[in-house]
């Protein structure tokens, strides 16, 4: 996806190596991890930021200054397009939040790897050499992932299936989550490899394409992800239309209907009463998995720090929510985010630190995807990348994922994110 590849979506790959060894190691640390298939049994299970944290640095550090230096070395000019105002004043705001935080030395260390994992998701995508070279390397990432995930679930189910032995949510045993540590990631994650096959298909290898998305799409089903099985097929759907409207109003509001109805229901109704009411009078959980509370509790606690919040991603590791809960809100001390992006934003950079992220991952991508659609961009790949932004917004009022240092969907909404922030600043070729 360099700048040939955004103008030419028909070229060939590169015969240098370099930069599809980088897409595919990066793509391994950022999905596949340093630590796949954790014991959910062990005693560090119920360990937030366990002892993996240095070599995941390490390896993000390692990944940020590979792909910058080859990304630099390539066309250098492309990265300019990320230097506008909506993620300029995001990453100010991060830095003011990591820097008033009521825990410094956590927000600093958070923005550390947030910092190495956004330059590797912006670099990432301008290392392949063509749509056929992208198609391959994505290929062979999601079917390294596949491939690891079922052999885990066959042939090593104690560490990537869910256990009644898990120290963490034992309920949940039977539930497929494969290289991952909960099955709420797995889904998630194989929604987006679904994705990724359907772009192969189109791209370059039909068959291989379609294997990817269906085993993709039966992981999903057995991780009995609720989240991911109830929103990937309006993502599919509302997504297939991108290249012939997504400029246009009617498109645009389609796609936002499932984002606003979700935080309406959900967030909306623990914040005003009679929306709540409405919601219990609905035949479905009005507690959202007990995702209400958690959410009651976090906004009762933006009250005392809403335009700052309590810090880059340290709100929840604060001893105040730790260890200075009342027995009625004891529960509170096990949890590890809000189950919502904006609730957990909030909570570490305040209401403005919301509008900004709005700005930057809500606004901003419409009107990449529009100006993209307008200057004839491949559509498969415009597809792509908007399946994966779609679907990363509609799981958002109900998972955390936003800023959350080396999480996999976290690096791969950017990924897209960035992708369609280039596309949409060159001019395909005739």
């Amino acid at each position: 996806m360099s700048a040939s590849t955004l103008r030419v979506p028909t070229d060939e790959a590169d015969s240098a190596p370099w930069g599809a060894i980088a897409f595919v190691a990066a793509l391994a640390v950022a999905w596949i991890t340093v630590q796949p298939f954790p014991d959910l049994s062990a005693a560090d299970a119920l360990d937030l930021d366990s002892g993996r944290a240095a070599l995941t640095y390490f390896a993000f550090a390692l990944c940020a200054a590979v792909c910058l230096y080859l990304a630099i070395s390539t066309d250098s000019r492309v990265l300019q397009r990320l230097a506008n105002p909506a993620y300029i004043s995001l990453a100010g705001w991060v830095a003011l939040s990591s820097l008033t935080s009521q825990d410094v030395a956590t927000s600093l260390k958070h923005a550390a790897i947030c910092a190495f994992v956004v330059i590797v998701a912006a670099t990432l995508p301008l290392l392949p050499r063509g749509r056929v070279h992208l198609a391959n390397l994505l290929a062979c990432s999601a079917g390294a992932l596949l491939a690891l995930s079922y052999y885990g679930v066959f042939f090593m189910p104690y560490y990537a299936v869910h256990q009644a032995s898990d120290l963490v949510e034992p309920a949940l045993a039977g539930d497929w989550r494969g290289v991952f540590s909960h099955k709420n990631d797995a889904s998630a994650m194989f929604v987006l490899t679904a994705f990724i096959g359907i772009y192969v298909a189109r791209a370059a290898h039909r068959t291989i394409g379609v294997v990817i998305t269906g085993l993709s799409l039966l992981f999903v089903v057995f991780s009995n992800g609720k989240t991911a099985n109830m929103l990937w097929l309006p993502t599919l759907a509302i997504s297939m239309f991108v290249g012939g409207g997504g400029g246009g109003l009617l498109w645009r509001a389609a796609a936002l209907a499932p984002f606003v109805a979700l935080h309406a229901l959900g967030v909306g109704g623990v914040m005003f009463a009679p929306l709540g009411s409405f919601v219990a009078s609905l035949p479905l959980d009005a507690t959202f998995t007990g995702r209400t509370e958690i959410w009651g509790y976090a906004l009762g606690m933006l009250g005392g720090h809403p335009f700052l919040g309590y810090g880059f991603d340290a709100f929840w590791n604060t001893s105040l929510v730790r260890f200075g809960t009342d027995g009625e809100t004891a529960w509170v001390g096990g949890a590890a985010h809000g189950h919502n992006c904006f609730i957990d934003v909030a909570m570490s950079m305040g209401v403005p630190g919301v509008a900004l992220a709005l700005w930057a991952f809500v606004v901003q991508p419409f009107v990449d995807i529009g100006r993209a659609a307008r200057l004839g961009a491949d559509k498969a790949l415009l597809t792509l990348l908007t399946q994966i932004w779609l679907f990363g917004l509609y799981i958002s009022p109900l998972e955390s994922f936003l800023f959350d240092r080396s999480d996999p969907i976290w690096f791969t909404f950017l990924f897209a994110t960035f992708g369609l922030r280039y596309i949409s600043s060159f001019r395909t070729s005739p």
